[in-house]
């Protein structure tokens, strides 16, 4: 990431030869949980430069190469959560392929991030907490602020309700602490959520999490797990409203 990149973490370097991270300011705080189109063009740009094969062997997508050998560059097909997704090189644009329509700025940078990453996926594969993340822990009160809170917000007293957005959108029940559902919300990436239900006759107050497997390290940044964490909830909100 360039040093002082718009909307991320700053480096302010002191006298002496050290330096300080600074956290974005609340006016540029946005810039984290909502990519610009100039942000996606510059990924698809990068994603262009790649080997197409390699891309689909190392990120667990399709790649479809174009009907006709030519300047046409061809497409991925990708999953995430209950959605599949076709990245158009040639027309450089996500398309949303069950809704028909282009998808949200978050998901295609989200889905461009991951594609466009050189890392592979590590030997050790347990749930990692999002503070234990490069720098997890300076954003830590982003993710409590936009993904812990709002997923209490609306599940925090509604067991059975979380319980049935979680099939819904996928999950596999985990024995773990609370009521613990994974889900693949990219083929890489794995993502874990847990309610400890609150109950208002008894003054109990909701708990919650969200965790990701340890590889995901390797795929997106700790603030695009921040906007993968924060997309996570918005599905499970949404999918809430239909019941």
């Amino acid at each position: 990431m360039p040093e002082n990149a718009p909307g991320r973490m700053q480096i302010k370097r002191l006298d002496g030869g050290g330096i300080r991270l600074v956290l974005p300011e609340m006016s540029s705080r946005k810039a984290l949980l909502q990519p610009s189109e100039k942000e996606c063009r510059k990924l698809f740009q990068e994603l262009s430069r790649k080997d197409e094969a390699e891309v689909a062997k190392r990120c667990g997508v399709i790649f479809l190469p174009p009907p006709k050998p030519g300047r046409r560059r061809g497409r991925y097909v990708v999953n995430l959560l209950t959605k599949t997704y076709s990245v158009e090189l040639d027309a450089r644009e996500v398309i949303d392929l069950i809704a028909g329509r282009a998808a949200s700025p978050e998901a295609s940078f989200l889905i461009l991030k991951y594609l466009s990453s050189s890392g592979g996926a590590g030997r050790r594969e347990y749930w990692t907490p999002f503070e234990e993340f490069p720098r997890g822990k300076l954003y830590r009160s982003y993710f409590e602020r936009y993904v812990i809170k709002p997923f209490m917000r609306v599940f925090g007293y509604d067991s059975e309700r979380y319980k049935l957005v979680c099939k819904r959108l996928g999950g596999r029940r985990e024995k773990l602490g609370g009521l613990s559902y994974s889900f693949p919300f990219l083929p890489r990436i794995r993502i874990l959520t847990q309610l400890w239900a609150g109950r208002r006759d008894e003054y109990v107050a909701p708990k919650a999490n969200l965790m990701f497997n340890y590889s995901a390290r390797y795929f997106l940044a700790t603030e695009d797990l921040l906007l993968a964490g924060r997309l996570m909830v918005n599905s499970m909100s949404a999918e809430a409203k239909k019941l």
